[in-house]
């Protein structure tokens, strides 16, 4: 009868404990999981709250959620004018929560109690600390991905089944403005933690066993925290300036005490290790690989930009083209039977068994850089900008050689053709402010592009960069533009019906998240 309760509310923001697809050999060895084994230890749970198929580019997330959802509402894909274009797909979605529930918050949960147990005056306590904090920034990345998809989530209340392994709580929610602030604040004391904390050697080589992100780096951790809690900063700069202007000149100003990610080897990013010989990649994307219209044929073709090569494959003619979503569905539907649009490339994306987890780039960092001093001064936002986007053409195309089982790699460009491609008028830094803005926006955008869809839509909703057209579905009443928001589970509904009253009237396609007020 227990079991039977425990799986009966894993579906909703209660989770219990819950393991799946390891990465690593030695994750049943070191892993508790309380349906085999009630020993666990502080190293395993660490590692355990890494394993995220959401995070690395896995077939069932790429294939039913992040492509084609993501990938519509922020552009980043090409697809068809069909029927009801918009509308979510609620079983994806439903499981997209689920494993933030079940996955994430469960094992961080999990990994709290086990430290929790220990005596206050223990080395036991003072050495994993340091765990404890590095898994909450992962933790708080993807709490932020979950906020900026639905808004207010339970999050305080949130796992208590694991945090006490006692009594049942339904998870009250908190508002999406609320968990931000919190994370925020946090972010900031773990980042003060990490710049002071005198390590044992003891910890700090079982945390680089244990550590499949960062190797144990703290000086890479550290910058992982401080580009978060910037990202999030930015995230909130039109709807309380003055807040994110704050945290931006802090964080900017004084870089020996609050480090970022500068450079492409300090991307942080889970290495696949052969984690996608199953073809992940190949199946995630299925036929859902067009190349996005706006993107090709306004921005990249244009401007002559040097990503073009390792970020689509060239059509029968040798030429780069994607799909024009004010065409018919008749007409898109004969091109991609002419074979003339483009594809994502097989190297870089398609058939790179290679692809790493991607989390947070230097080029995101320095867009963020370059718009902050384009709005508030500080720095140069010129020299910023320029360098996200030489960041980004180094990145694909490391990317594009990481693949060592499948085609050949295209050549890097030369500095002389990068430095043409900056001139061009498309990509041109100038003197107007909003002119700049759009641009670091639409180069951002181009950035992220399929594989940080999520941050490509949670970027095209705040800055409204680049200037999208959506054809309005009249196949849909319930969705006939993009959603602003995903609608809640309707599991919630169901087993958590007294908290959800609280936000069901939120719950619609056009609710903004907090941040998004322009």
């Amino acid at each position: 009868m227990k079991k039977q309760i425990i799986r009966a509310i894993l579906i909703f923001s209660i989770p219990v404990f819950l393991i799946t697809g390891c990465t690593k050999s030695d994750f049943d060895d070191n892993y508790n999981n309380p349906e085999r084994t009630v020993n666990s230890n502080v190293e395993g749970l660490f590692a355990g709250i890494f394993d995220n198929g959401r995070v690395m580019p896995r077939y069932w997330n790429l294939y039913t959620f992040h492509i084609p959802m993501l990938g519509a509402y922020s552009q980043t894909i090409g697809y068809s004018n069909g029927s009801k274009i918009y509308e979510q797909a609620i079983n994806y979605t439903q499981d997209r929560w689920n494993d933030y529930y079940t996955g994430t918050i469960a094992r961080y949960r999990e990994l709290e109690k086990k430290y929790n147990s220990y005596d206050e005056s223990s080395p036991e306590k003072t050495g994993y600390q340091l765990f404890v904090e590095i898994a909450r920034i992962f933790v708080y990345d993807q709490t932020a991905q979950i906020v900026d998809m639905w808004g207010d989530i339970p999050f305080s209340t949130s796992g208590q089944l694991n945090a006490t392994g006692g009594s049942i709580i339904l998870a009250s929610y908190d508002t999406d403005k609320e968990v931000y602030s919190f994370i925020q604040q946090d972010l900031k004391r773990i980042a003060d933690y990490l710049a002071t904390i005198s390590l044992d050697p003891f910890y700090t080589n079982q945390l680089q066993k244990s550590d499949y992100v960062n190797d144990g780096n703290i000086l890479k951790w550290r910058k992982y925290c401080n580009s978060l809690r910037l990202r999030l900063a930015m995230r909130t700069s039109y709807s309380d300036e003055a807040g994110s202007k704050a945290i931006a000149e802090e964080i900017l100003g004084n870089p020996t005490q609050y480090p970022v990610v500068d450079n492409i080897d300090e991307t942080i990013q889970i290495v696949a290790e052969g984690s996608l010989v199953s073809g992940d990649m190949e199946s995630g994307f299925g036929i859902n690989s067009l190349a996005p219209g706006y993107m090709v044929e306004d921005i990249l073709n244009p401007s002559n930009d040097p990503r073009l090569p390792v970020l689509f494959s060239a059509n029968k003619n040798g030429e780069y083209h994607g799909v024009i979503n004010t065409w018919t569905s008749a007409r898109q539907t004969d091109s991609t039977t002419a074979g003339y649009y483009s594809r994502y490339d097989s190297v870089t994306f398609i058939k790179n068994r290679n692809f790493p987890g991607i989390i947070l780039t230097a080029s995101e960092v320095s867009f963020i850089k370059a718009e902050a001093y384009e709005r508030w001064g500080g720095g140069n936002a010129k020299t910023a900008y320029e360098q996200g986007i030489t960041q980004s053409i180094d990145f694909y195309y490391y990317l594009n050689h990481l693949n060592d089982s499948w085609g050949a790699h295209e050549t890097p460009p030369t500095q002389s053709v990068v430095n043409t491609f900056l001139a061009d008028p498309l990509v041109a830094y100038g003197a107007d402010q909003a002119e700049n803005l759009k641009k670091i926006g639409t180069q951002k955008w181009i950035d992220f592009g399929i594989m940080q869809a999520n941050q490509a839509w949670a970027e095209y909703k705040r800055t409204k960069y680049p200037e999208l057209n959506f054809p309005n579905d009249a196949s849909s009443t319930l969705s006939p533009n993009p959603p602003l928001r995903l609608l809640y589970p309707s599991t919630e509904r169901i087993l958590n019906t007294r908290n959800y009253e609280a936000v069901a009237s939120k719950d619609n396609v056009t609710t903004k998240v907090f941040w998004n007020v322009k």
